[in-house]
């Protein structure tokens, strides 16, 4: 494996890290999540810039525009509408990180973005990296089925966690408040979005297997 691989994978494992940990920290530290939410912009920036040369061929139009790909470039161009409307409305919103900043008029549409977007880019991030992991289906000959039995028990257990954590008013904009669970620890909060990213690389790179 040579550096610039190396430093891409450390980027990506890092991010999908602080991701989950920016999601679980959402309702209940409010100033660990304004500081993790900075530090997911800067790493996604960073996978941005240690990808730039397969941005740069889909842009140009290099290569064959299949399914998979079209698929992959609609998931990343949702997804970096997303970032944007997390970044626009973070400026707004946040005491903390940013509280240095003059006041900034329009923080009840600016809350109601954040959310929107926040989800929507937990679940395009997730899907558009198991869009690009290449799982081996053997090594030396051999049927890899333990790592698949073990994914299929997290996967279920992130479906779980998917209504548990009631994600889906979320993503269909039927919540305009939050709700904060104080009484479930953070940990487990964690877990449970662990899990549902899991799941969601899962489905996107059961939908590239299928596409490819």
């Amino acid at each position: 494996m040579n550096r610039q691989r190396a430093t891409r994978i450390a980027v990506d494992v890092a991010m999908s890290v602080v991701l989950v940990a920016t999601m679980s920290t959402a309702l209940v530290q409010e100033a660990p999540h304004e500081y993790l939410g900075i530090a997911t912009f800067v790493l996604m920036t960073a996978h941005i810039v240690l990808n730039r040369k397969w941005l740069a061929a889909m842009l140009r139009g290099r290569g064959r525009f299949g399914a998979l790909r079209i698929v992959q470039a609609a998931t990343m161009l949702l997804l970096v509408a997303c970032v944007v409307g997390q970044v626009v409305s973070s400026v707004i919103l946040s005491k903390h990180a940013l509280g240095f900043l003059p006041a900034i008029p329009g923080a009840s549409w600016a809350r109601r973005v954040h959310m929107a977007c926040a989800y929507w880019t937990f679940v395009f991030a997730f899907v558009h990296a198991g869009l690009h992991i290449r799982v081996p289906r053997r090594v030396d000959g051999r049927k890899l089925l333990a790592p698949r039995v073990v994914l299929a028990i997290v996967s279920a257990y992130g479906v779980w966690s998917f209504v548990k954590l009631g994600l889906l008013p979320y993503l269909l904009f039927q919540v305009q408040f939050a709700f904060a669970d104080f009484s479930t620890p953070v940990a487990l909060i964690t877990l449970r979005y662990a899990s549902v990213a899991v799941f969601l690389a899962v489905i996107g790179h059961i939908l590239s297997d299928r596409l490819r």
